[in-house]
């Protein structure tokens, strides 16, 4: 089966059990046929070109290699879990190199007209500890959803719709389960969401609750980082967290966790990249659970960065260079692999294509030279004019049929297909 042909006939499996409709999934030519035991290996030995699941069946983690590329709001199935979020819908699944694929189900694919969730960090205490990451997204924000522990003198520039879900402690204004729907419900209306919080949404911020919800939808989360309370707690007051010689780690505790019996702790490591077999031993001798989930994450923050998920019973098997860091402990399965998309335009803040989207001005460095022409480990590419086509490829040359090429408007698509795409270019509304 070649890779990354213009289709004929695609072929698309599904689980041995019958499909409760059979009407007709897509506008080109297709065969559907019922695969026994593992229906994901059957797309890496390419029996399949794709596979479609009941949305409850979906596992928490795809097999790498794998991706989900269409969401449908086909019931093919009977209901395996009524409460599951996905319940009423189905999922098609193919390799990430079919770039293909992604663009000949993208008509059917419901999140299309999804939006978008910032998790994002106000900082603590003053305005001032407020990220330039942070304001770029509130400027372009249609609603903020803001916290109790928040200056909120600095939401005024801003022209998003505002709404206030703060909890502070036997003061609820909005409960958590009324926080994720208002999230959910906003997302699903294509609108760029920002979940403003006190600090940083993932230290003691029920940010994960709120991710995990959405994500559990398929609503495309991202988290911002921001300056936590313990950073401005310790710069405020001049003492350091780490010393050399006399501190070499800090634990955060939440004392409401600790007295409700809550032990567990996540570990991080900082530095870690020529030290894995000496750390994994310490860990056990320290009486970790060898099945322990470790999330190794190389170049944090910058637009190469990389994330391995593995145990520390085989932590020392990964090879990485330096920087990496490593976070030990149940919270890492948390971790979802997002796309990547390298965006050619000036507002990546306003695109709601799912995945992490990266401006192409954010890969020069200080001499206004690409400082990383290898774009592996990106998925796609976004154009959002026709003039950007051919500087484009002056930069970097023509590149590999695994890319979805997305498209804004008509003329942007053309010039594309000039340059001899055609199955893999996605052509997007400009407005949108």
């Amino acid at each position: 089966m070649a890779s990354n042909p213009d289709p004929v006939q695609i072929v698309i499996g599904y689980p041995d059990h019958e499909l409760s409709e059979r009407g007709s999934l897509c506008a080109f030519p297709y065969r559907l046929f019922s695969l026994e035991g593992d229906l994901f290996q059957a797309l890496f030995d390419e029996k399949s070109d794709a596979v479609i699941i009941a949305g409850p069946s979906l596992p928490d983690r795809l097999p790498a290699g794998l991706d989900i590329v269409a969401l449908i709001s086909h019931k093919l199935f009977h209901d395996l879990d009524s409460d599951h979020p996905l319940h009423e819908k189905s999922v098609i699944v193919a390799r990430k190199d079919r770039a293909d694929l992604k663009v000949l189900f993208s008509p059917m694919d419901i999140r299309r007209s999804y939006g978008k969730v910032y998790l994002t960090g106000a900082g603590a205490g003053s305005r001032d500890y407020l990220t330039l990451r942070a304001d770029a997204l509130l400027r372009n924000a249609d609603v903020i959803f803001y916290d109790d522990l928040i200056d909120t003198g600095l939401l005024d520039v801003y022209h998003a719709e505002k709404i206030f879900v703060g909890k502070r402690k036997g003061r609820h204004h909005t409960d958590q389960k009324a926080i994720n729907s208002q999230l959910y419900q906003a997302a699903l209306h294509k609108k760029v969401v920002v979940r403003l919080k006190g600090g940083d949404p993932l230290i003691f911020g029920r940010g994960g609750e709120e991710m995990a919800y959405l994500l559990d939808r398929q609503i495309d989360v991202e988290v911002v980082a921001g300056v936590s309370a313990v950073q401005s707690a310790a710069a405020s007051a001049g003492i350091p967290l780490t010393l050399r010689a006399v501190s070499g780690g800090v634990t955060l505790l939440s004392a409401h966790n600790a007295l409700a019996g809550a032990r567990d702790h996540t570990l991080v490591y900082y530095m870690c990249a020529s030290r894995l077999k000496e750390l994994q031993c310490t860990l056990i001798e320290d009486g970790i659970n060898p099945q322990m989930p470790v999330a190794l994450v190389y170049k944090a923050g910058f637009v190469d960065e990389s994330v391995c998920l593995t145990l520390v019973d085989s932590m020392h098997m990964q090879e990485h260079t330096s920087p990496l860091l490593a976070i030990i402990g149940r919270t890492a399965l948390l971790y979802r692999m997002r796309p990547k998309i390298l965006y050619i335009g000036q507002e990546p803040c306003r695109c709601l294509l799912p995945g992490k989207i990266i401006s192409l001005a954010s890969m020069k460095n200080s001499v206004n030279r690409y400082n990383h022409r290898d774009l592996s480990h990106f998925s796609g590419i976004a154009f959002t004019a026709p003039e950007q086509v051919d500087s484009f490829y002056d930069i970097f040359g023509h590149v590999s049929c695994h890319f979805v090429l997305y498209a804004y408007g008509k003329e942007t698509a053309v010039k594309l297909r000039k340059q001899g795409y055609n199955a893999t270019i996605l052509e997007l509304d400009p407005q949108n």
